[in-house]
């Protein structure tokens, strides 16, 4: 349920009279009858108002909602089209302008919910309105409505919307001698993250029709990125990948998690509209349709949640594949990595499969440099979990594995100042210095960084690609020159408009990836000139030009190709908001959680001489100080928690109990 609480108070010295309407249209609940089957939509649903009370039913399905007022209305409207009137919007609705309500309702047509009170204020007067929107009928709406009109009930539910907040904010809060990172790191960055974990893409109007359900990869990397605050919404959707996940190996691109829970009854009506229902077998994809990176997130999600939480025990639970059969989680993890090291090219490099990251650039189905470097990442994190379980084979197997991808990345990547982004089926080279369009790219390069394939000349030289090539006032351009020539051996990016999503925009998603690799470069004043770019609070005197929520990372920014640069689009639902409070705290603040403890490596600005970092790790608060009195932008010289110095990573601590941590940047002496 809602609550819409309203205060009013005339604070002229005449009285003042005046009507307030609530509106709200109602779902129909489904996706196709909402925005695709009209012909069912106008006349599935129907509602009434009694009591004050508005009642709506979507009659096929036996649904109710109400909304009722903690006060008498004066009038009242549940047809949109009456309330609205003919040849008008919400921005001169007939009712509102003649100052009374049609007392509308009926079975079929659209819905709303309008609940009308007129009031007059004496100078100095003031008011409380409370509207009530929720499931259930008029009955459910009576019993609320008697809860809620007192404001007390109002305040309390406030109260404790705020402590539920609170509670996920207190996690993590910084304070920096940046206030726009500030701002958005200790609140609405990680809102945003949380509402990704909570909704994934099922509530976007953005992709609404016949694109719903769990994108495997935005949910893997989703998952990953904040397993402090949620740490049963992160490890929810983690298990429904793993259900997701083929025994072959790959993850169904797009699925619906409940094809693998508990199967409804059959419902007691079939729809007029017949729509082929698929069966079981079909719904699992075969290879054609696989995305090459898809499930390599998940295996950095994995550890990432175990990290955090300590709970080794996970890896060993056990949970079914999406074709039948079951497995550990751990046993899952493997049969990714192995698929990826089977799926290669001629090259040694990963195939793109029906495409990596990068929806639009497949390749034809060649070798993408992107997913090799994902590949080595997956299994960094493997061994690295590996090693905290003490199953050493796997460990040198795996370990063994990674190298040899390096070395294929490094003997077949490599292009003088940058790496390619792949090779196309017939075996063309793209991404290289001869290319007239696509000469550089932010994924691979940023990747091979952040992977730990490339160091080095090479990855300062990648990164310097990168600046060089890709930077812009808004953020990183994806790729650049844009395509203009259409060229399917590369893929669909050739037909999007240059400066245009994957097309040479700034596509928020993959430059925080940029920031994590200036990190581990130790480039902190580059890596915070990659964040201050992007970051939305740091933008609102663009706000006429970037036409966006300054609070809310976008999928993408027109590139310098297009007549509209600078304009963002497409907010909230996107993995930009995880990955850009991921890259934030973990790599530029420099709190990582490892399985054996906590490290602090921080690398930032010179001219950043102290910052401070309130962090809860495994039920313990870490009050930490960084220091940096020698003005460098990465290194540690030495921890200490509670006065007691530390080498390495800080021990967990008990549930509950609160400490001081002091980290002084600088050079070791035995270093």
């Amino acid at each position: 349920m809602e609550l819409w609480d309203l205060a009013l108070e005339n604070t002229s010295g005449r009285p003042h009279s005046l009507s307030v309407y609530s509106y709200a249209e109602f779902s129909y609940h489904q996706i196709p009858i909402d925005n695709q089957n009209f012909q069912m939509s106008l006349y599935c649903a129907g509602s009434s108002c009694a009591d004050g009370i508005i009642d709506y039913e979507l009659f096929y399905e036996h649904a109710r909602q109400f909304m009722a007022a903690s006060f008498e209305p004066d009038g009242f409207d549940c047809l949109r089209d009456s309330f609205l009137g003919p040849y008008r919007t919400e921005a001169n609705p007939l009712a509102v302008e003649r100052g009374e309500c049609f007392s509308s309702f009926e079975k079929g047509g659209s819905h709303c919910a309008v609940l009308q009170k007129k009031l007059t204020l004496a100078p100095g007067e003031a008011a409380r309105l409370t509207w009530m929107l929720g499931e259930g009928g008029a009955e459910e709406g009576a019993r609320l409505r008697e809860k809620y009109r007192d404001p007390a009930a109002v305040d309390g539910a406030l109260a404790d919307l705020a402590r539920y907040w609170d509670g996920k904010l207190s996690k993590l809060q910084a304070s920096t001698p940046d206030p726009d990172l500030d701002v958005m790191l200790n609140t609405w960055n990680l809102y945003q993250s949380e509402i990704n974990v909570m909704f994934s893409r099922f509530a976007s109007f953005i992709e609404v029709g016949g694109r719903t359900g769990l994108g495997y990869r935005d949910t893997a990397q989703d998952a990953m990125t904040i397993p402090h605050s949620n740490p049963e919404g992160c490890k929810k959707r983690i298990v429904q990948l793993l259900q997701g996940l083929t025994s072959m190996g790959y993850g169904l691109h797009l699925f619906d998690p409940a094809w693998f829970g508990p199967q409804p009854g059959k419902p007691a009506f079939k729809s007029p509209t017949v729509i082929p229902a698929p069966d079981k077998a079909s719904i699992v994809h075969g290879l054609d349709d696989a995305c090459a990176d898809d499930a390599l997130w998940l295996v950095a999600a994995v550890a990432e949640y175990v990290r955090e939480t300590g709970e080794l025990s996970f890896f060993d639970e056990r949970v079914g594949y999406a074709g039948g059969g079951e497995g550990t989680v751990y046993e899952h993890l493997k049969k990714i990595l192995d698929f990826s090291a089977a799926q290669v090219g001629r090259h040694g490099i990963c195939k793109g499969l029906r495409a990596d990251w990068n929806d639009c650039l497949n390749l034809g189905g060649g070798e993408s440099a992107m997913v090799s470097f994902l590949h080595v990442w997956a299994l960094g994190h493997f061994v690295d979990a590996a090693r905290a379980l003490g199953r050493e084979e796997d460990v040198a197997h795996y370990e063994a594995l990674r190298q040899s991808v390096i070395a294929a990345c490094q003997r077949e990547l490599w292009d003088g100042d940058w790496y390619l982004r792949g090779i196309t089926a017939d075996g063309r080279k793209i991404g290289t210095r001869a290319d007239a369009e696509g000469r550089v790219h932010l994924e691979s390069n940023v990747w091979a960084v952040l992977s730990g394939a490339a160091a080095g000349e090479r990855a300062v030289k990648a990164m310097d690609a990168v600046d060089r090539y890709l930077y812009t006032g808004f953020g990183l351009r994806l790729n650049a020159p844009s395509y203009t020539k259409p060229d399917d051996a590369i893929g669909f990016i050739t037909r999007v408009y240059p400066g245009i999503k994957e097309n040479g925009s700034i596509f928020s998603h993959p430059n925080p990836w940029a920031w994590c690799a200036e990190a581990m470069l130790g480039r902190g004043t580059r890596a915070m000139k990659f964040y201050r770019a992007l970051c939305p609070a740091a933008q609102n005197d663009k706000i006429e030009i970037r036409q966006s929520e300054p609070y809310s990372y976008c999928q993408f920014i027109m590139g310098p190709d297009h007549s509209a640069f600078g304009r963002a689009r497409h907010p909230f639902m996107t993995g930009s908001g995880g990955w850009s409070y991921f890259a934030a705290t973990r790599y530029l603040l420099g709190v990582r959680p490892q399985f054996g403890g906590l490290l602090i490596d921080p690398c930032v600005p010179a001219d950043w001489r102290e910052f401070r970092v309130t962090r809860v790790w495994r039920g313990a608060e870490y009050r930490i100080t960084v220091r940096n009195p020698e003005g460098l932008e990465k290194g540690v010289a030495s921890v200490a928690c509670d006065g007691q110095a530390v080498d390495g990573l800080i021990p967990a601590q008990a549930p509950g109990s609160v400490h001081e941590v002091v980290v002084t940047m600088g050079r070791r002496e035995n270093a």
